[in-house]
């Protein structure tokens, strides 16, 4: 990030440009001081000594740019922006908003400060980017009224065929005082979180629709109450993966009445757990053996009555996982003779060590189960994403409305990070860095974009967006 700052000695104020880096082998913050001319107030145009009153004089500032225009343009492209004007209103603020989740992914109260210093600003003239009109807005976000009125008009621009659902969820720390914020399992501890439901779709792997969901209710409660809102708002689901979480009786039945075709796995806390591993006895036979990646599985398919409907269920033994699991069960157990109820129990769990159990509405071929259930990590990587890149933990808002209004901006920031990355196929990090060596110079009348490097040309390129010379101030 580039800024100006001033100097002054004596009657005169030097102006240079600062740049902002991460050193990664110091790995801390730097920066570089370029100088940039003399002026006679500060903030006022600038010129070198020796240049005589020439454009350089009308020169106010030197702005980061390549950032912003790439994001807004294939926020442009898609049609995004069209949506969020309509659905919300304030474009100008949103797009601001939006740019600095993704390229930032800091607190929002810096967003004017990153503004100031970024073409953004320029872009979006309107942009309200105080603390006060921050708060806001994301409150504006939030109502629900109008998050229906994007999600129509998104699932009917994106999502007009039939559609098959990736199905997760991931929890939020929170310590917001309201009902959706409440004590629940959040990485390993019991904390108080919110719970994120987010959909995906199997194909594009766009994020489709989001909920936020108190963080004491279960992932089994949720998907009929997912599944309606979603038809609601006009999608026709055909398929969905869904992780153990989501996986009940009741869902099981409801999937299947809905005519949902689903792929799930089953949790081993259910009975017919161990009934099925008893009843495949031994598989680790060259018959079973399946090649998934560099590893070997053995996999045995059959037909089953769960819970009432008949179902594809496939047997998994994965050795290096049943390794794992014998080093776990019998981990502090072997010091001592064991009783004879602690054998018992011990080799009741050495059948079930290695297994994993996956169900499915219609047959899938043996090499093609894993691939498909695995499937569902796409929207791991988005969480990834949505945590990493954006900055989503720990939730920094302060009501339920302003949840469900930042869940939605980072809702927003996902839809065009995806298509860029899905776009550009490389380290999004790596691209910022790129985008931000391209400058603009704002003068009275205009603001120039300067020559971009090879570089900063390919990545548009790849973007299949044009880039703008120059802009009205």
């Amino acid at each position: 990030m580039s800024t100006i700052r001033y100097k002054k000695r004596g009657n005169k104020f030097y102006a240079y440009e600062i740049h902002q880096y991460w050193d990664k082998e110091l790995k801390k913050p730097r920066q570089k001081t370029k100088y940039l001319g003399v002026s006679d107030t500060e903030g006022g145009s600038y010129s070198k000594p020796g240049r005589g009153s020439s454009a350089a004089e009308l020169e106010k500032e030197i702005l980061d740019s390549g950032d912003s225009i790439a994001i807004a343009e294939v926020a442009k492209s898609i049609g995004l922006d069209v949506l969020i004007k309509n659905s919300f209103g304030d474009l100008d603020s949103i797009m601001n908003l939006l740019i600095f989740q993704i390229v930032e992914g800091s607190a929002l109260q810096h967003c004017h400060e990153w503004s100031s210093g970024n073409i953004a600003s320029r872009l979006f003239k309107d942009a309200k980017t105080s603390s006060q009109d921050i708060s806001r807005l994301i409150k504006h976000l939030g109502q629900q009224s109008l998050q229906t009125q994007f999600f129509k008009g998104y699932i009917a621009k994106f999502f007009q065929d039939k559609t098959g659902l990736l199905i997760d969820s991931t929890s939020l720390p929170s310590s917001i005082n309201s009902s959706i914020n409440a004590f629940g399992y959040a990485g390993g501890n019991i904390e108080q979180n919110v719970t994120c439901l987010m959909l995906v779709d199997k194909i594009s792997h766009l994020p489709i629709y989001f909920r936020a969901i108190g963080g004491d209710i279960a992932d089994i409660s949720t998907v009929k109450t997912t599944i309606a809102e979603i038809k609601k708002l006009g999608l026709d689901t055909d398929s969905a993966i869904l992780d153990a979480g989501f996986c009940s009786k009741e869902n099981l039945q409801f999937m299947c009445e809905e005519d949902i075709d689903f792929i799930t796995r089953l949790p081993k806390s259910h009975n017919i757990f161990s009934e099925i591993v008893d009843e495949v006895g031994n598989i680790e036979s060259s018959v079973h053996a399946t090649q998934y990646g560099e590893r070997v599985v053995f996999i045995k398919s059959t037909q089953k009555k769960i819970y009432g409907n008949d179902l594809h269920v496939h047997i998994i033994l994965d050795p290096a996982k049943k390794n794992k699991d014998l080093k776990f069960i019998f981990k502090d157990k072997l010091a001592e003779p064991l009783k004879a109820d602690s054998q018992l129990a011990l080799d009741t769990k050495m059948k079930e060590a290695g297994f994993f159990i996956l169900l499915s509405k219609k047959d899938i071929q043996k090499n093609q189960i894993l691939p498909s259930y695995y499937t569902r990590q796409k929207i791991e990587e988005i969480f990834g994403f949505a945590k990493s890149n954006n900055n989503i933990l720990p939730l920094r808002v302060h009501s339920e409305i302003s949840i469900r209004g930042y869940l939605m901006l980072v809702f927003l920031a996902l839809i065009v990070f995806i298509t860029m990355k899905q776009r550009l196929k490389e380290p999004m990090d790596k691209i910022w860095l790129r985008l931000r060596s391209l400058k603009a110079k704002v003068f009275d009348d205009e603001v120039i974009i300067q020559e971009p490097n090879k570089k900063v040309k390919d990545v548009f390129k790849a973007l299949g967006v044009i880039m703008p010379t120059k802009l009205g101030v």
